[in-house]
């Protein structure tokens, strides 16, 4: 059962963009670290609530910024400039942005895609070898995925938390998550045998 899902052409597909990388790992965080604090039974209970729940909402922010924000933005944005900079790169000039080229290279066979680019390229296509078409294609994907990279990093790292800090805060305070709970709860736990030590010396 496992082997076919993990060979599958469409399991591959999927994990070959950046965007889609990141989306899968931010996903798994958003789930697994909470799910650890959660049974780490050395943390008491409303410690446990409101880590998670912290961590479940960071992770959150940082997968929304950066599929909805920053990848778009920085792929998008990118390939437009790349188009100005390298006007005499013809695989970039026919393709209007990278989604455009992202479905060209998702939904043709390896094998046909440099036939495909070849019919894109029309009279111009007979002048350039295989290899030459293989070159292109690598070029304009590789502009997309590394401009993918950094927005992605740029989201992760300096955005999100940027975003988060303002957010989450007012989330937990709704849901009566609060860190110091657990610091007030055991000053008061604390202070009651200091309270009765001092009434009995009163006595």
């Amino acid at each position: 059962m496992i082997p076919p899902i993990l060979t599958s052409p469409i399991l591959y597909n999927i994990t070959q963009t950046t965007q889609a990388q990141v989306g899968i790992e931010t996903g798994l965080k958003a789930v697994g670290r909470p799910g650890f604090i959660l049974l780490d039974n050395s943390i008491d209970k409303n410690t446990k609530k409101y880590s998670s729940m912290k961590e479940f909402l960071y992770q959150l922010t940082c997968f929304t910024a950066s599929m909805l924000v920053i990848i778009p933005i920085f792929k998008k944005g990118s390939f437009a400039i790349a188009k100005k900079f390298y006007k005499d790169e013809p695989i970039l000039q026919k393709f209007k942005n990278s989604d455009k080229f992202n479905k060209f290279y998702k939904q043709t066979d390896k094998s046909n895609r440099i036939q495909k680019l070849r019919e894109l390229y029309g009279e111009d296509g007979k002048n350039f070898s295989d290899e030459v078409l293989t070159n292109h294609v690598n070029f304009a994907k590789g502009i997309i995925e590394f401009t993918s990279i950094a927005g992605s990093v740029l989201g992760l790292s300096i955005v999100a938390p940027m975003i988060s800090r303002p957010l989450i805060r007012p989330v937990l305070k709704a849901l009566n998550l609060n860190e110091n709970n657990d610091e007030k709860q055991n000053n008061t736990n604390n202070s009651e045998p200091a309270k009765q030590v001092k009434e009995i010396a009163t006595v």
